[in-house]
């Protein structure tokens, strides 16, 4: 090899060089909730959600910082941001000043209620009829929303563990809650060790679609179509069902 071809290689192997560690940097920032067991701060995957986000994003040769906030501050930052794409999970729904990604899986809502309790039919007559808590800002399921068309007012709190501690005192007849989320919370949380064998979940109402919703800016466009992509390089239905029968 003359010595001409040897620095051409040398600085063809240092642009390499060069170039890897700026490839391997590329990221992108999103907001989510700390909402187990579908984004979990104090989980070492992130969560469900989580997991399939970053999927979708490694096969695009990129990595996601995820912010834990609590539910509006995650929507608001999130809103047009030039460093932060979007935020995640939110359910299939028309959000002013966002698009939202296809499904990165599904969360089954329905009715808790006090053991024993009779349950209603998932009708808007019969859950009109009923004192329901709800967590405020969430989407509600689509029996619920009919019902509240016909004249119900449910009454809405921050969280879940709220809903779950009014239920049980028997302040509400009823709260709705992700399946999931609601055996999480039973299983985990210390604050509702003495009302766990109070409260069931009694009445499946419907199965959601979670999305990432990206914001309108440039970069929020960007980022949603590399996601797009890679989310569909991913087996979400697969990966959902081992996920959740580990969790039980």
């Amino acid at each position: 090899m003359t010595q001409t071809l040897m620095q051409v290689s040398w600085v063809v192997l240092g642009m390499m060089a060069a170039a890897t560690p700026a490839l391997a940097q590329q990221s992108v920032k999103l907001t989510t909730l700390d909402w187990c067991p579908y984004t979990c701060v104090t989980a070492p995957d992130g969560g469900f959600s989580s997991v399939i986000v970053r999927e979708a994003f490694k096969a695009m040769g990129y990595k996601v910082e995820i912010e834990f906030l609590p539910w509006q501050r995650a929507v608001a930052k999130a809103k047009d941001s030039a460093e932060i794409a979007g935020y995640f999970p939110e359910y299939s729904a028309e959000i002013p000043d966002f698009s939202l990604s296809s499904s990165i899986g599904t969360g089954p809502l329905g009715l808790i209620m006090r053991k024993g309790a009779p349950v209603p039919p998932a009708t808007a007559e019969a859950l009109r009829t009923l004192k329901l808590g709800v967590v405020s800002g969430y989407v509600n399921a689509d029996p619920v929303e009919a019902a509240m068309a016909a004249g119900l007012k449910p009454e809405g709190v921050s969280d879940d563990n709220t809903n779950i501690r009014k239920l049980a005192a028997g302040r509400i007849d009823a709260a709705e809650i992700d399946r999931h989320v609601f055996a999480h919370l039973l299983k985990t949380d210390a604050r509702l060790l003495d009302v766990r064998e109070q409260v069931v979940f009694a009445l499946s109402l419907e199965d959601k679609t979670l999305h990432v919703a990206f914001n309108k800016s440039e970069y929020g466009k960007k980022i949603s179509a590399i996601f797009a992509e890679g989310l569909s390089k991913v087996d979400i239905k697969g990966l959902q069902q081992k996920y959740f029968a580990m969790a039980q």
